[in-house]
């Protein structure tokens, strides 16, 4: 199963542009035109710029360069919240945990109203199998009424659920972020590894096709689409779900599950 978190650079009202998806979370920054600049001191100006190229350094996995950027934010405006949390996805992503939470941490001490920043702080601690502790953070994001994607903190809140073991609890917050949107390919997946967990191969494979289907280039669906497939008797349906991966990412650890699968089919 895989997490998502919301990286909101300035705002939480800002449009949000997804910009990759890979390494198990879905990046969304989120971003504002240069026109909010004006009404800006010289200074918050300034840091605002350099989020803007730390967010351009992020997306090409220049963490080193991203994390200089943030720091020269931090030196034109101290107690900027979104920095911090930017600060904290770095070190998520980067593998530096302690670094990573006391960043989260602090952007919530200059407002604690974030509710981005504390899906955020919930993924980390999913990270690092601390489920209980993720919860309350989810919680805390949903509790707040204009937090602008709660389907992101439901879906995060139902993986936590599946790791601690309770899938009845995982499939009510999946299935909350599925009403609000549900073409959300990691929310279907996720409920496809409820079910599958559960051996209702039938509702996994539904779940895992209709991920498959939103986001054709996401390799883990269409595999664990084809071993549902398998496992409720439809080889035939499964080495086609199965060669249709193979054929079309040609590389990657879930095309050589899937030949090692066909090789069981053939």
């Amino acid at each position: 199963m895989n997490l998502f978190f919301l990286k909101n650079l300035n705002s939480k009202r800002n449009p949000e542009t997804v910009t990759s998806i890979g390494f198990g979370l879905i990046l969304i920054l989120s971003l504002n035109g240069c026109a909010h600049l004006l009404n800006k001191s010289k200074d918050q100006e300034k840091a605002q710029i350099y989020i803007q190229l730390a967010a351009d350094e992020f997306a090409q996995k220049e963490y080193g360069k991203a994390t200089d950027s943030i720091h020269q934010a931090l030196k034109f405006n101290p107690d900027f919240p979104s920095a911090y949390n930017h600060l904290g996805i770095i070190y998520m992503e980067t593998k530096r945990f302690t670094k990573s939470e006391e960043a989260f941490k602090k952007a919530l001490q200059l407002q604690a109203e974030f509710p981005e920043v504390q899906n955020n702080l919930g993924v980390l601690y999913n990270k690092q199998d601390r489920y209980k502790d993720s919860v309350v953070y989810f919680e805390k994001a949903l509790a707040n009424e204009s937090y602008a994607t709660p389907e992101n903190a439901l879906t995060n809140m139902g993986y936590s659920y599946f790791k601690i073991g309770d899938n009845a609890k995982a499939k009510i917050y999946h299935q909350k972020a599925l009403d609000i949107t549900p073409q959300f390919c990691l929310a279907n997946k996720n409920m496809g590894d409820v079910y599958a967990r559960e051996k209702s191969f039938d509702r996994a494979a539904d779940f895992f096709k209709k991920a498959a289907i939103t986001c054709p280039l996401y390799q883990e669906s269409q595999y664990k689409l084809g071993l549902a497939l398998m496992k409720k008797g439809e080889k035939s349906l499964a080495k086609n779900e199965l060669e249709k991966l193979v054929t079309r990412h040609k590389e990657g650890p879930y095309v050589e599950r899937s030949q090692e699968v066909l090789k069981y089919l053939n």
